[in-house]
Formats: C-alpha cells, structure tokens, sequence
C-alpha cells in the first residue's frame, strides 16, 4: 500500500482558514462596534516597521559572520546594512510626518522608544511560548516511549 505524501490543494485551503480564524472571529465580532480601524492599522504599521528594522539590524550582523567564508566578503553584510538604514530612514519619516505614525505619545522618540520595547514585550511573549510547546512535545514523547 503507497501512501501519497503531497499535499492537495483541499489540504492548503484548510490549512490557510485555521491560520486566519482567529482573525476572522476577532474581525467579525469587532466588526459591529465602535472600533477605531485607524488605529489598528497605526499600531500594525508600527509594529512592522519596528520588526523590520530590528531583525535587519540582527541580520547585519548574522551577514557579517557568514561574510567570512565567501570570496567577497562585504557584500553580504553591506547589503543588509543598506536594509537596516532604509528602515531607520523610512520609520524617522514617518513618524515625523504629522503625526501618522504617533499613536498617544508626545514625541518621535517616545513613539520609537515605545515600538521597540512594545517588540521586545512581543518578542519574548513568542519565546516562552515557543519554548512551552517543545517542552509539551518532549514531554508527550517520552510519555508514550514509556507505554511501549
């Protein structure tokens, strides 16, 4: 008996609205208040911004390591600080642009400070996350070695 391990369009399908439930339920229940969308989206362009220029700053520097095994060994690690200046660029823009990017707070450094710290938040909520559900897994793995 063959198995087919290919998965089908069917599958990909299922597999994208279990992703985007969450989303769909927040939305449709949300949907009917009062809700601000302009700050749902003020807060997403923050936080991806942020995102952007900070894991370009981390590439910089995982290019830099992986630099010194090529034959040119700036290219790498150049290009990725282009990527970073860009970000640094496009975020001083546009919180400085009347306020499009502002949120609640008074200044431009404020509202930086607070996207970086909002991502670290963010960031290490993922990791324990993360790190639980490996935990869970090695524990699921050694309980059932144990039954055999």
């Amino acid at each position: 008996m063959m198995m087919n391990n290919r998965v089908g369009l069917k599958q990909l399908i299922i597999a994208g609205l279990i992703f985007l439930l969450p989303t769909i339920v927040v939305t449709a229940i949300i949907g009917n208040s009062d809700y601000d969308t302009e700050r749902g989206l003020t807060r997403f362009l923050n936080a991806f911004l942020t995102s952007y220029t900070i894991c370009s700053a981390f590439f910089v520097v995982n290019m830099f390591q992986y630099s010194k095994s090529r034959e040119e060994p700036t290219a790498p690690w150049m290009s990725m600080v282009y990527a970073a200046i860009l970000g640094i660029f496009v975020t001083f823009l546009l919180t400085s642009q009347g306020g499009f990017l502002m949120e609640e707070n008074g200044s431009q450094r404020a509202q930086i400070l607070y996207n970086i710290i909002h991502f670290i938040v963010t960031s290490v909520a993922i990791m324990i996350a993360i790190s639980i559900m490996v935990l869970l897994s090695f524990v699921n793995l050694e309980s059932k070695k144990n039954d055999l």
